[in-house]
């Protein structure tokens, strides 16, 4: 009783430091006042005559450096027969040892300094991070460096990276989304596609060292990466150390990389793809077709459609899947388009067994509804929400950065966060049902479902493909 006399002593002033929160025609929402635009880190950006491009920002917040290179490649330029050769290369150039040290060697440089290196490859591009407080930035850039020009790929830790290749094989069937998620790719893109096909047993073993060291060759050359440095330095200074780092690099004398290969939809096949997974109590539903470049010119709409339909608390799925009905733990609907190349438009929800038909059907009629228009304030809290995010995109200058080098690598304008913003804000009532007729096919749906089906307390409708 004393906690709440002395809560309901504080309401007014709770309430008074409130007065400047406006309330909407929706009742309980709240608008907060518009937040004060912070000014974005300056940034230099600089070409060294060999193709390298290099960005630059200060911050002086703490004694920390931190470095990036993205290279232009990825898992999806892998030969079929030898998939996992990029991520197998990536991880072994840096745990196989570079220019003068061993792997053993540089993993106890950076734990005496508590300084980290790292690398990783997508479909469409590849990187190599570093991070060192100022006073050890030297040597690791030291390594950091010598890991991109000269790998040395110890024989020791192709081994270990194959083995942990085959380990991740082995498991993913384990995670029913996992299951789900890799195989509609395969759906929509076709198996063989280089944006869905995945690593075997058989593509695995295959990799040799003459593959990774012909990879690096390939790949690694200086027109070919952009450097991002950011932290506390000198911008002069900088320059100079990266000049004399990668300077009289050379790398145009052997043949270009390979340009990425183009990312097709296949046409919807039978109705609903099943997979059986008989020890699941749970089921995953996913569904969708073709989707959107990032710089399609309907992309701007496709963001707030997407919001409206299947993505956070007040979308349609949650609301209507979710919160009405109970029918699913989780729920997503939308257009994921990537920077490269097309993503898909899709919808998912995770449910009981024995509702799964129930989930299904529901989720079609959400997507088939969205092209009858929605309301003036499914419209507002869309918007809202997408331009209020935009404090989460860019509060760091590890993501300001992540940005800046991301746009130089896709070929888009520097301003693309503002151009969204504008772009979003245009978006009328009346262009939702004309980009859902124009983009959202309701009736060319592929379905996939991994689950149980004698749980499912019905058989699936119409034409079902088993995948086994």
């Amino acid at each position: 009783m004393r906690k709440k006399a002395a809560f309901l002593a504080l309401l007014p002033l709770l309430l008074s430091g409130c007065a400047s929160i406006r309330r909407t025609n929706r009742v309980g929402h709240l608008v907060f006042p518009e937040l004060r635009q912070g000014t974005p880190p300056a940034y230099t950006k600089n070409v060294l005559p060999n193709g390298l491009v290099l960005f630059l920002m200060e911050d002086r917040s703490l004694p920390l450096i931190n470095c990036r290179a993205l290279i232009r490649t990825g898992s999806a330029l892998d030969p079929g027969d030898k998939k996992g050769l990029g991520e197998m290369t990536f991880e072994v150039m840096r745990t196989g040892g570079a220019g003068s040290l061993a792997g053993d060697e540089i993993d106890e440089t950076l734990e005496h300094t508590g300084s980290s290196i790292s690398a990783g490859i997508g479909r469409d591009s590849g990187s190599i991070s570093a991070l060192s407080d100022t006073e050890n930035f030297p040597g690791v850039f030291a390594i950091f460096t010598a890991i991109l020009k000269s790998p040395r790929f110890e024989n020791g830790k192709i081994e270990l990276a194959r083995i942990g290749q085959v380990s991740t094989i082995s498991r993913r069937n384990d995670d029913i989304i996992g299951i789900a998620e890799r195989e509609f790719r395969k759906l929509l893109y076709g198996k063989d596609s280089p944006y869905a096909r995945t690593a075997e047993y058989a593509t695995v073993n295959s990799v040799t060292r003459d593959d990774m060291v012909e990879f690096h060759k390939t790949f690694f050359r200086p027109e070919n990466i952009i450097i991002g440095v950011w932290g506390d330095f000198t911008t002069g200074e900088m320059v100079e150390t990266v000049k004399e780092a990668f300077g009289q690099w050379q790398g145009k004398g052997s043949p270009a990389p390979p340009d990425f290969p183009e990312a097709a939809f296949i046409p919807s096949g039978p109705p609903v793809n099943l997979i059986v997974k008989k020890d699941a109590s749970q089921s995953v539903i996913m569904m969708g077709h073709r989707g959107l470049r990032r710089d399609h010119p309907d992309y701007f709409t496709a963001i707030v459609t997407s919001r409206i339909l299947g993505m956070g608390e007040y979308s349609r799925f949650s609301r209507s899947i979710r919160q009405k009905r109970g029918l699913a733990y989780s729920t997503w609907a939308g257009f994921t388009g990537g920077f490269g190349y097309p993503g898909p438009f899709s919808a998912s929800a995770q449910t009981q067994a024995g509702r799964t038909l129930e989930a299904m059907e529901l989720m079609r009629e959400e997507i088939k509804l969205i092209s009858k228009g929605v309301t003036d304030e499914e419209l507002s809290v869309a918007k809202e929400g997408i331009v209020n995010s935009e404090v989460f995109w860019s509060d760091t200058t590890d993501k300001i950065m992540d940005r800046l080098m991301r746009y130089e690598y896709y070929g888009y304008p520097g301003d693309y966060p503002q151009l969204l913003l504008e772009g979003v804000e245009r978006v009328s009532r009346e262009d939702i049902p004309e980009f859902a007729k124009k983009h959202i096919f309701p009736g060319g749906l592929t379905v996939l479902i991994v689950g149980n089906p004698e749980k499912f307390g019905a058989p699936l409708p119409g034409e079902t493909n088993i995948i086994e």
